[in-house]
């Protein structure tokens, strides 16, 4: 008897389980008994500011990308905040958060130190951003360890908040313009443009002037390195900024005590080397760039120097000066190093303001050429490059003959092109020193004399004989 109520105590007990159990959710929806089957969110969008990425389509294009490759172009994502992982501060005016499509934490976003609205640092009475958010992001995207979509630090902004935008508008992805010289200047876009045609990690090989207003400073000028690093915009295209990394001062000079402190907003010419750092990061080279102009104020301080007018048809009797030569060559196409227009044999004149690294015919070494700049003026005001320019005599340089230096005026003549689209130069050995400082091949030229007699030379590409009378100009 005693055995039988146990065995129905027993039964009675496991009964009582089995209902209880009944009242405890399953950690996840077994499918067919009253779970729903997760929402499918397409990828639409294709990054630009009319049609921005959603989540989905974001993180589809970063994980074509490889590992820790970053974008080349700045793109737009919107979303609703999830979590805010770093409210944004006035300590670094960047923020971090995650956002989805649809505000909960499935397929989710990273948003990494993003700066503010307009691309600038938050301020002190700035809205702060919550969860459940709708936000635009614009800037760069990397794939970081190949693990991680997400937005590249410090080079994204908070381009719309709750439909807000920096004072209404908002920055757009700008359109590459310039070709890097003085007189007409890259702007943001059309740098990067520039520096994503070299290799990765490979410096430019010349100089370029880049013009915009300072965005976010990251490092202020300061006399223990004497450099300073900030971005620069394009007043209405804040959406692509570039990066101008540990620049010097005005001059070319370390920055010193007294010196004027750059600031946002500043509007300013920058002049240096720039590199694909690890062919994803367009910036300048540490160092080997400078601030040309900070609010048209330059070195001297004076205003920056209006560009020059273009003079010149080309020819011996009338060469063309240096700004002459850019615009002759402007408009001319270049596809590849084996295709591209020139103009034909031309002489240019003008006085040579820097040498390019390495550039006088001594380093040229067995190459025996020199890579140079020259100008009107002998400034750097209306350059024009010439690259790998041959000797007088269009030959080799030869031990013991006369080097070059800034200062000097020359003659150079042969072809010219317009390198990439964006770099009016010479052809590399195909050009060369007719003159320098008023002294041709056999030493004549400059107010020297040449004989009496019959002379052959070459003149605007075809071979002539002068007949001299008397003693006259070489």
């Amino acid at each position: 008897m005693k055995k039988l109520i146990y065995s129905m105590l027993a039964l009675f007990c496991a009964a009582f389980a089995f209902t209880s159990c009944e009242d405890v959710p399953m950690p996840y929806d077994q499918p067919g008994e009253g779970g729903e089957d997760p929402v499918v969110v397409e990828p639409t969008g294709d990054g630009t500011a009319e049609n921005p990425f959603n989540v989905a389509a974001a993180l589809e294009y970063i994980n074509n990308l490889g590992a820790d490759v970053e974008s080349d172009r700045d793109v737009y994502i919107k979303g609703k905040v999830v979590t805010v992982t770093e409210e944004y501060s006035t300590n670094f005016g960047n923020g971090t958060f995650y956002i989805s499509d649809d505000g909960t934490n499935k397929n989710q976003f990273y948003v990494y130190r993003a700066m503010y609205l307009g691309n600038k640092k938050y301020a002190n009475g700035n809205t702060q951003i919550q969860e459940g958010d709708d936000v635009i992001i614009c800037g760069r995207v990397v794939n970081y360890k190949g693990t991680t979509p997400e937005t590249a630090q410090n080079k994204s902004f908070l381009y719309s908040l709750n439909g807000e935008t920096a004072g209404g508008g908002g920055g757009a992805s700008g359109t590459p313009k310039g070709s890097g010289t003085l007189d007409d200047p890259y702007n943001p876009a059309g740098v990067i443009a520039y520096i994503n045609t070299l290799g990765s990690d490979v410096e430019s090989p010349k100089d370029v002037y880049i013009k915009g207003k300072i965005g976010t400073v990251t490092e202020e000028y300061s006399t223990n390195f004497g450099n300073g690093t900030f971005t620069i915009v394009e007043e209405g295209a804040e959406g692509t900024a570039f990066t101008v990394y540990r620049a010097l001062y005005l001059g070319n000079k370390k920055f010193a005590n007294g010196d004027t402190q750059i600031k946002e907003g500043d509007e300013v010419i920058v002049c240096g080397k720039v590199i694909n750092y690890r062919g994803n990061t367009p910036e300048t080279q540490q160092n080997k760039a400078y601030l040309y102009s900070l609010n048209g104020k330059t070195a001297g301080g004076g205003d920056t120097p209006t560009p020059g007018e273009a003079k010149g048809s080309g020819t011996l009797s009338d060469p063309y000066n240096p700004l002459g030569a850019t615009n002759a060559v402007k408009n001319l196409t270049w596809t590849d190093n084996t295709t591209y227009d020139t103009t034909g044999e031309v002489y240019v004149k003008g006085k040579i303001s820097r040498i390019a690294d390495k550039g006088t015919f001594t380093d040229g070494g067995t190459y025996g050429n020199a890579s140079f700049y020259i100008s009107e003026d002998g400034t750097e005001n209306g350059e024009f490059y010439c690259f790998r320019v041959l000797y007088l005599g269009n030959k080799k340089f030869a031990a013991g003959q006369t080097d070059i230096k800034v200062g000097d005026e020359v003659i150079v003549c042969g072809q010219l092109m317009n390198y990439r689209g964006n770099t009016p130069e010479t052809v590399a050995g195909k050009a060369y020193l007719y003159s320098l400082n008023g002294k041709t091949e056999d030493g004549g030229g400059g107010g020297g004399e040449t004989p009496a007699g019959n002379v052959t030379k070459t003149v605007d590409g075809a071979v002539v004989t002068l007949v001299v009378a008397g003693a006259t100009e070489g």
